[in-house]
């Protein structure tokens, strides 16, 4: 399986590319070819140009959940590929979303209008689906476990979001279980327990929205060394949302396990 970070929070170290606030992923998979989330803007298309990859090709599009750093791009995926078949949480129709991070209140929906216009591509996800042999939509977080703080900056309608418009996908491969979260805003152990019926993990990609020091350095500690205990294999490969001093955690606790992502990264899981 090949996957390539086609925008990131990070420019890494690809000249031309462009960086912002935002996470898309392409994936081939099943001999398919994958697209999660579409970044803020067009980015992703424009440094998917410079990587070589054409978006026309997408025969799939997950997006992950409502907000516009992971939806933000989808009007330009819409002028680009016209055969993808989309998937979104069903939530996600006609609530609205904002961030009151850093102050100001910000609308951080996504474009409905674009969802009414192309309502035929859309398959909205009510309970976890198999879409290939091996990628399936998980729906459904027990959430017995702590969820990050930084959530209590983001609302729904007004009120506090409880992100049931959030998915995530499972890969089950020979080797393992493949989780992909963009933000883990259901927090990721939460989000890897929800998997675990599929097999053992051996892998997580996507941010975990441990940003702006919200969590202590104990709580940290304590959640990372948790994730190393339950889940002594897994490989980690995170950014976006995840804040530098998560980083610094993960990876004095996952050491080698660790791989932080940016811009323009790719990597094969067998």
């Amino acid at each position: 399986m090949r996957f390539v970070v086609l925008v990131d929070n990070s420019p890494g170290r690809h000249e031309g590319l462009v960086a912002e606030h935002g996470l898309a992923l392409w994936m081939e998979v099943d001999g398919l070819k994958w697209l999660v989330d579409t970044g803020a803007s067009d980015a992703f298309a424009r440094n998917a140009i410079q990587l070589g990859i054409d978006i026309a090709d997408v025969d799939y599009l997950i997006l992950s959940h409502g907000h516009s750093d992971h939806c933000g791009g989808l009007e330009s995926f819409l002028s680009l590929n016209n055969k993808a078949q989309i998937f979104i949480s069903s939530h996600v129709v006609g609530n609205h979303y904002y961030s009151t991070r850093r102050g100001a209140k910000r609308d951080i929906s996504l474009n409905h209008s674009l969802i009414d216009a192309n309502a035929h591509r859309f398959t909205m996800v009510d309970e976890g689906i198999e879409i290939s042999d091996s990628v399936k939509i998980i729906s459904s977080f027990a959430n017995t476990r702590s969820m990050p703080l930084a959530n209590g900056t983001l609302l729904v309608n007004d009120v506090l979001d409880d992100f049931t418009h959030e998915i995530a996908i499972a890969i089950t491969t020979s080797n393992g279980v493949v989780v992909i979260s963009p933000c883990s805003h259901n927090g990721i152990i939460n989000t890897i327990e929800a998997c675990s019926h599929l097999g053992e993990i051996s892998h997580y990609i996507g941010g975990t929205h441990l940003v702006d020091n919200f969590e202590s350095e104990e709580q940290l500690l304590l959640l990372t060394s948790n994730l190393q205990q339950r889940y002594p294999n897994l490989t980690l490969l995170s950014g976006h949302c995840t804040g530098e001093s998560a980083k610094m955690a993960f990876l004095s606790a996952l050491k080698h396990k660790y791989i932080d992502f940016h811009t323009g990264f790719s990597f094969f899981i067998d």
